[in-house]
């Protein structure tokens, strides 16, 4: 071999050798960018010890909303029953015609709308009882909704 085609076989090799100098250098890079991906990825998913805390947490959250339900139904029927209650006590006052009229009881309409509506009256009660105009008890329960606290 001559001395020239000596240098082409070198300079061909040094030129293979960068190459998979940089085909190394690439595939390094992309090992390091998955590794930091996973590493992510894990630190994000909880522990064993973490999870099991997670599902005893989510077990007593469960027994509790089970609970609220429950005591929700028992208020909606106490709730009921105390309605039933009151219109059957309404409408025993009602039919006393020697009861002054509730304006003239010294409390403003407004505070007796009010507490009416607070007691779960419905606004057709109220205007009832209270010997009202349907509009007058909502424009009464509109302000206090609008009045500054």
């Amino acid at each position: 071999m001559t001395a020239k085609s000596m240098e082409y076989w070198i300079f061909i090799q040094m030129i293979l050798e960068l190459g998979l100098i940089f085909v190394v250098a690439v595939s390094l890079l992309r090992i390091r960018s998955w590794y930091k991906k996973i590493m992510a990825l894990q630190a994000e998913q909880p522990s064993p010890e973490e999870a099991a805390k997670m599902v005893e947490l989510a077990a007593t959250l469960e027994e509790r909303r089970r609970h609220l339900e429950e005591l929700l139904a028992q208020l909606d029927q106490k709730a009921t029953a105390l309605q039933k209650h009151l219109s059957r006590a309404g409408s025993r006052t009602q039919g006393s015609a020697d009861s002054p009229p509730p304006w003239e009881s010294g409390v403003s309409l407004r505070s007796q709308v009010e507490n009416l509506y607070r007691q779960g009256c419905s606004t057709e009660e109220i205007a009832r009882r209270l010997q009202m105009n349907l509009a007058e008890v909502k424009m009464a329960l509109d302000l206090s909704r609008a009045r500054p606290r």
